[in-house]
């Protein structure tokens, strides 16, 4: 684990690094505002390896001043750390992260407030590339920072809390995710009024984990309480209105959801009432965000996204892709909207996946049905093509190791038909995207033959 390293151990990783980074040709000055501006807009627009580019740009002009182990170079570090992130690398990400920590530390010491955004950038990675244990620790050093630097109530810890609680729930530790959400909500609480608008985002939070944990009703109590403080303000006019909306019907929609993929016979199918609820939930949310007193065309387009989904998923193809050309105008009318509209219709979103039961062709346990321990990993590759409807077509196989095994194979196609995606737009129209793949790993008992030797 990085905090535990020795720091001339650190030293000695950031020099090697630095060296390696900088061992290409340096390119020619450009203003540091330009390069800056030019790192933002890239990220603005979800051109990751752009904004890459840019920061290491703006990290060789330092190192070549003469400023590798000042503190300006921090925020170089920390921004080019981000890059990498969004782009996906996260070793080069941690990397750099950690040697912003080597010289934050050798330059002031350990309880200094540059040290957060580095440690919650780390939290960040180890969360999205599947280590949620290896965040816990820089997560909390990052709000003992806070606090130290600016007392235990401070509101500038908000985004630790928030990213302590997204991990323990990526952990599934649903008890510890609510207990840090109740701590935001307090946090807003303490700074301001009860009903003020602010405390709206931490009740938010607090509903998502709720919902997260299957805990419906608490999760809409919540939201309810976020649209009372609206409607308390006077706020109904205002474009915020939809936020809370939205997630009331999205609420509606997971609950029936989840109780149909649990549903082992027809009468215990849920009751459609939660899908009719979501839909009028849906439709306000959209009506109050085209008719705010000030219009905000991200929350728009959320809102016709959300109920053009619900159609998708519902089975209403028609209705679904009028909302879809809707969002589709509205983020093609001016340029800073081409970020939002690449993410949210011209690539491939889920809106629903089963996880197939990949322990099927192992042998069971008499006593307790548990998959044999004693296996190696297999692995199956299948392609697909999503059509205009956001269904699976044309499901084949395309390669699986050790050998073919009609069960994995046959549970692998039941998940895949029960996939739905929002359909991917160009210029517009839905188009059917075909060649996508997607690999899984399956146990494999192991032969005698490996067991001898």
């Amino acid at each position: 684990m990085f905090l535990l390293l020795p720091r001339k151990l650190l030293k000695l990783l950031s020099v090697a690094v630095l060296a390696l980074f900088f061992s290409a040709p340096l390119c020619a000055d450009e203003p540091d505002l330009t390069l800056q501006s030019a790192y933002k807009e890239a990220l603005a627009n979800g051109q990751y390896a752009e904004a890459e580019l840019a920061a290491k740009r703006r990290l060789q002009q330092a190192i070549r001043d003469g400023k590798r182990d000042q503190l300006s170079t921090v925020s170089l570090l920390n921004d080019l750390a981000f890059a990498q992130y969004r782009n996906e690398d996260y070793d080069a990400a941690l990397q750099n992260y950690e040697l912003s920590i080597v010289l934050v530390e050798s330059n002031t010491d350990m309880l200094n407030w540059r040290l957060v955004e580095p440690l919650l950038g780390i939290g960040r990675l180890q969360v999205d590339r599947g280590r949620p244990d290896l965040a816990l620790l820089p997560v909390e050093r990052a709000l003992h920072v806070h606090a130290v630097n600016e007392g235990p109530h401070s509101l500038s810890q908000s985004a630790a809390l928030e990213l302590l609680a997204d991990t323990y729930l990526v952990m599934a530790e649903y008890a510890k995710a609510t207990d840090v959400a109740d701590r935001l909500v307090i946090l807003f609480d303490r700074n301001y009024s009860r009903d003020s608008t602010e405390i709206i985002p931490a009740l938010m939070r607090k509903g998502r984990i709720l919902g997260a944990a299957l805990e419906w009703r608490d999760e809409r109590d919540a939201y309810s309480d976020a649209v009372s403080i609206l409607r308390k303000r006077r706020n109904t006019s205002s474009a915020l209105m939809a936020r809370p909306l939205i997630a009331l019907g999205s609420s509606h929609q997971a609950e029936y959801f989840h109780e149909y993929l649990q549903a082992e016979a027809d009468d215990e199918l849920p009751d459609t009432m939660l899908l009719e609820k979501a839909e009028k939930y849906y439709r306000a949310a959209l009506d109050h965000a085209q008719s705010a007193d000030i219009p905000d065309w991200r929350i728009t387009s959320e809102a016709q996204l959300a109920i053009a989904d619900f159609y998708v998923l519902t089975e209403q193809p028609v209705r679904a892709r009028r909302y879809y050309r809707d969002a589709w105008q509205l983020l093609s009318e001016s340029p800073e909207r081409a970020g939002q509209k690449r993410q949210q219709l011209e690539m491939i979103v889920p809106l629903w996946q089963v996880t197939p039961d990949l322990t099927v062709a192992l042998p069971r346990d008499a006593d307790d049905g548990a998959p044999n321990s004693d296996y190696d990993t297999g692995y199956i590759v299948v392609q697909f093509t999503v059509n205009r409807r956001g269904r699976l077509t044309n499901i084949g196989l395309l390669e699986i190791e050790p050998e073919r095994n009609a069960a994995i194979e046959a549970e692998v196609k039941s998940a895949l038909t029960q996939f739905i995606y929002r359909p991917r737009f160009v210029s517009g129209a839905a188009v059917a995207i075909p060649e996508q793949k997607i690999r899984y790993q399956f146990p494999v008992v192991r032969s005698s033959r490996d067991d001898s030797q």
